[in-house]
C-alpha cells in the first residue's frame, strides 16, 4: 500500500498536532493517579490504626487496679530472662558483684 506524499504529511502534522494533548493528558492522569494512590493509602492507614487500637484495648488488663501487681516467678532474680544476651547477664551479674562484694 502506497502513501501519497501529501497524506503522508497530512499525518505527520495530525500526529504533530496532537501529541502536546496527549503529554497534558498524560500527565494529568499521572497527577490524579498520584492523588487516588495516596488516598488509598491514607485509608489503608486509618484501618490498621483502627485495628492495632482494637488489638491493644483487647489485650490491656480488665482490672486497673491489680495491673501493676505483676506475680514474680519463685526462683528467679528480678529483671533476669532466659532470652536476655549473654551481655546483658553478664552485666547484671558484674552490677550484682559490684553491690555485694564477695567476702
Amino acid at each position: 500500500m502506497t502513501v501519497s506524499f501529501r497524506a503522508g504529511r497530512y499525518l505527520v502534522a495530525l500526529l504533530w498536532n496532537s501529541a502536546p494533548w496527549g503529554f497534558i493528558g498524560f500527565a494529568v492522569g499521572c497527577v490524579f493517579g498520584t492523588l487516588q494512590a495516596v488516598e488509598l493509602l491514607e485509608t489503608v492507614d486509618d484501618y490498621f490504626y483502627q485495628a492495632m487500637a482494637k488489638v491493644v484495648h483487647q489485650c490491656a488488663p480488665s482490672d486497673l487496679a491489680n495491673a501493676s501487681d505483676a506475680e514474680q516467678v519463685k526462683g528467679r532474680a528480678p529483671g533476669s530472662s532466659d532470652h536476655a544476651s549473654p551481655i546483658r547477664r553478664t552485666e547484671a551479674r558484674a552490677e550484682r558483684t559490684l553491690e555485694h562484694p564477695p567476702p
